[in-house]
């Protein structure tokens, strides 16, 4: 379901690895990325790549990948190589996919944290899902209204 819905910013969650990729590639490429992330001062210092395959890596990459959405354009300033930096309106879709996974993500880790997930525990996160998805689809941003009636149709 979530990934079904991830297909709409396919070709950003693709910038962003390949960004990742490209910048984890190289040492000196690295170092460079680092330097900037020193003069903003971010306490942050690494990326990290996802698993094509599981949207929580995804949403990790892309979370971790916000932290550093300053550095990119920057990083692109010095390196002509770099071809795959993430516009601002990728990084507005991103923030608002994310606050969308994130809510996966808790019910995933209520669900596998618990040795027995019993039926309530179970539906009471389907049912969190279900209504976040229902207020989503009724958002006057298209692109998230699209987005979440993607995922609603795998439910």
């Amino acid at each position: 379901m979530v990934q079904y819905g991830l297909q709409e910013i396919k070709h950003v969650i693709e910038n962003v690895h390949e960004s990742v990729v490209y910048i984890n590639g190289s040492e000196s490429r690295m170092q460079e990325f680092c330097k900037i992330v020193e003069q903003l001062q971010l306490p942050h210092r690494r990326l990290i790549l996802d698993c094509k395959t599981r949207w929580n890596s995804t949403y990790e990459m892309l979370v971790c990948a916000m932290k550093f959405k300053d550095v990119f354009p920057r990083f692109a300033d010095r390196d002509g190589g770099y071809q795959y930096c993430p516009s601002i309106e990728d990084w507005e879709k991103v923030e608002k996919v994310c606050d969308i996974l994130n809510v996966f993500k808790d019910a995933t880790d209520i669900v596998s944290g618990t040795d027995y997930p019993t039926s309530n525990l179970f539906l009471n996160e389907v049912y969190r899902v279900k209504v976040m998805l229902d207020m989503k689809s009724q958002s006057s941003d298209s692109f998230i209204r699209v987005m979440t009636m993607k995922m609603k149709e795998k439910l």
